[in-house]
């Protein structure tokens, strides 16, 4: 699993012990590789996560908008300063996704959250 992910969602209370952590976590990799699989989030990135832990995309779906109620509900400011604008309501979990992926793509870029070079 990518640890730099997870440096994502610590902060934002998603930790290991939950199944959608996993998912989340797969599913960035996936659109971080091919953007393409938010076009088709039910279609395409669900099955192709579920076929990856053996469960359903229903089941994927669901464990991805627990995780982004729990972020929503543990640190809705950093979750707006990844999406790089305020939030009226808990994201999607394909919104979820993507805000993620931009995040994890600016952190292997090395930039922090407003695009700005950092040396770490």
């Amino acid at each position: 699993m990518n640890e730099l992910i997870g440096t994502l969602l610590y902060p934002l209370g998603i930790t290991a012990n939950y199944t959608g952590y996993y998912y989340i976590i797969y599913a960035i990799e996936l659109v971080a590789s091919d953007p393409s699989h938010l076009m088709l989030v039910t279609k395409d990135l669900y099955p192709a996560v579920a076929a990856h832990f053996s469960s359903t995309s229903s089941r994927v779906e669901r464990n991805i908008r627990h995780t982004a109620g729990l972020a929503w509900d543990t640190n809705p400011i950093l979750l707006q300063e990844l999406a790089g604008h305020p939030l009226q309501q808990r994201p999607r979990a394909s919104q979820f996704i993507a805000i993620l992926t931009v995040a994890y793509k600016k952190l292997l870029a090395h930039e922090d959250l407003y695009g700005q070079q950092c040396f770490f």
